[in-house]
């Protein structure tokens, strides 16, 4: 979410009055920077009923109660900042956040449309229209949004990751990792950038740049299982198949019930040649049932016909349905 508080400052002379809302609202702000939510909200508060017509401190008061997920509270301030000045373009872009958490995504994308209606240069409001164009498959339109925010300055870590996204999306795989290196240049522990970098250096074949990036995502997080998997598929690449179990085995700790990840260990088993574990992984796979069950009844197979178990091999083979039938034919008859 995305909150922007701008100190609100006065060109003319105001009232008294006036004065001490603006200075009730700067008050706020200061609060709410340092974290002080309770104290934030109490400020706005006393602003408006100073002045209730400064739409800017219902703006940073439904924007706290937004961030505290006191979404009807934030609704109504928001609203109100909108009917007393419908050129505060954050209302619109905090009002889409709230409507997004109510599940109103329609709104959502009616108030993201006003807000680049009016900040047309600002990147965050291209990412979040494009978060909900694709889920209402309006893939011309979301295509349009990703051709643009590549064409947009972008200024904090945040704004560098999402962009190095929809880079990767474009299908520019250069841009994306110099997007990527530039958020963790601004922000050395930006650890979802360290585990984006890792996947897309997976995904482009370049081994060990993934595992460096991988290596330091999972010292923060050490419970992410597609990170392990992700270690792990580079270390299988590169004949490394111990590694590679042992990532595996550390995925599944955290996910015990994807069939997946037993059915991939398995077969890094088979090339160490541990053919128990091996049995024991392709039977889980079965068991929670891998989408190519009859690949797994093959190479359950074939682990039981390296222990020597000829009758079970066979009898897995057969249950393959076709994909063992070669073995069939040369150890069965």
């Amino acid at each position: 979410m995305k909150f922007v508080f701008s100190i609100f400052f006065i060109i003319s002379a105001f009232a008294v009055q006036a004065q001490d809302a603006l200075g009730w609202y700067n008050s706020g702000i200061d609060k709410f920077e340092e974290g002080n939510t309770l104290g934030a909200i109490k400020d706005f508060t006393a602003s408006i009923d100073l002045d209730a017509s400064l739409a800017e401190s219902y703006w940073g008061r439904g924007s706290v109660y937004a961030q505290l997920q006191q979404f009807s509270l934030a609704l109504e301030d928001l609203n109100n900042c909108i009917t007393l000045d419908p050129g505060v373009a954050d209302a619109f872009y905090n009002r889409a956040f709230v409507h997004m958490a109510m599940d109103e995504p329609q709104r959502a994308l009616n108030d993201l449309n006003m807000y680049i209606l009016l900040n047309p240069k600002d990147i965050n409001g291209y990412f979040s229209r494009l978060e909900i164009l694709v889920k209402f498959s309006e893939h011309q339109k979301a295509f349009a949004d990703m051709e643009k925010i590549v064409t947009l300055d972008a200024n904090t870590p945040s704004e560098y990751l999402q962009r190095g996204r929809v880079k990767y999306l474009n299908k520019d795989s250069v841009g994306c990792i110099e997007d990527l290196d530039k958020a963790i240049g601004m922000m050395p522990t930006f650890m979802e950038a360290y585990f984006l970098r890792g996947k897309y250096f997976y995904q482009f074949g370049m081994n060990n740049k993934a595992i460096q990036d991988l290596n330091i995502y999972l010292l923060s997080d050490d419970k992410d299982d597609e990170a392990y998997v992700l270690r792990g598929e580079c270390y299988s690449r590169q004949g490394e198949f111990s590694l590679a179990a042992n990532d595996y085995s550390k995925a599944i700790e955290t996910k015990s019930d994807n069939p997946v990840y037993y059915f991939d260990r398995g077969f890094f088993y088979i090339q160490l040649q541990e053919y128990e574990k091996a049995r024991v992984d392709f039977k889980k796979a079965i068991y929670f049932r891998h989408d190519d069950i009859r690949l797994a009844y093959f190479n359950l197979g074939i682990a039981e016909y390296k222990l020597d178990n000829k009758m079970d091999a066979c009898d897995y083979w057969k249950k393959s349905e076709g994909v063992g039938a070669e073995y069939l034919i040369k150890y069965c008859n």
